[in-house]
């Protein structure tokens, strides 16, 4: 159903998509860096989010760096370059790097909430151990050092706190709700993944001092 993807076109389709994002961000003049961890677990999109408090725990680390690119408090428009790993026993560790566009509105001096797409590249490290057969007829351990290229769309939803009432552009933690559609995984049996993310983070904005 699904034909094979290259490595270079996925590669080269990142770097693509990341050149447009920091071109089209170059003049903003707020930036913000953010470091989370995470919880993440493969279930159905969205509604499989409730099983990222109770059933599992496969841990997770990310940054960002982001600009925001329109001048509204208000009314926050931001793009962001993230890079993170998760490691999920038995299944994979996986390696994302992604662009991301954000939307949030601000409610009141403390919280605001928002939503986001992305999409980008992930490198998937098999978590158990896979066998190949030799050219003697055998099967032998694959090296697990070998990683597979793969394609990401991500869809999310949070929340931000804001630690200072009256600064509104100040450090903020955040929580986001993130859901990672990755593949081609195992063709004809597993071709699309998701998995859903849990984020916790903490958020620093970088005012430019150009005015």
């Amino acid at each position: 159903m699904f034909k094979q993807i290259k490595n270079t076109n996925i590669i080269n389709t990142l770097l693509a998509l990341l050149l447009f994002l920091l071109t089209n961000s170059i003049n903003a003049q707020n930036k913000q860096y953010g470091v989370s961890l995470s919880n993440n677990v493969t279930s159905f999109p969205v509604t499989g989010y409730t099983q990222l408090f109770y059933s599992q725990f496969h841990p997770g680390l990310d940054a960002f760096k982001g600009w925001k690119i329109n001048k509204s408090e208000k009314n926050q428009l931001e793009v962001k370059a993230n890079a993170g790993f998760y490691y999920h026993r038995f299944v994979q560790t996986a390696i994302r790097i992604y662009p991301s566009l954000s939307f949030y509105k601000t409610l009141c001096k403390r919280f605001s909430l928002g939503a986001g797409i992305g999409g980008g590249y992930a490198m998937s490290f098999e978590g158990s151990e896979v066998f190949k057969l030799n050219s003697e007829g055998k099967y032998e351990p694959k090296k697990k050092i070998n990683g597979r290229s793969q394609f990401l769309i991500n869809f999310e939803i949070g929340g931000q706190y804001h630690l200072k009432k009256d600064n509104p552009n100040g450090a903020r933690i955040f929580l986001a709700l993130k859901t990672f559609i990755q593949g081609p995984f195992v063709s004809g049996y597993v071709p699309l993944l998701p998995v859903n993310s849990l984020f916790l983070g903490v958020l620093i904005p970088v005012k430019s001092n150009k005015e």
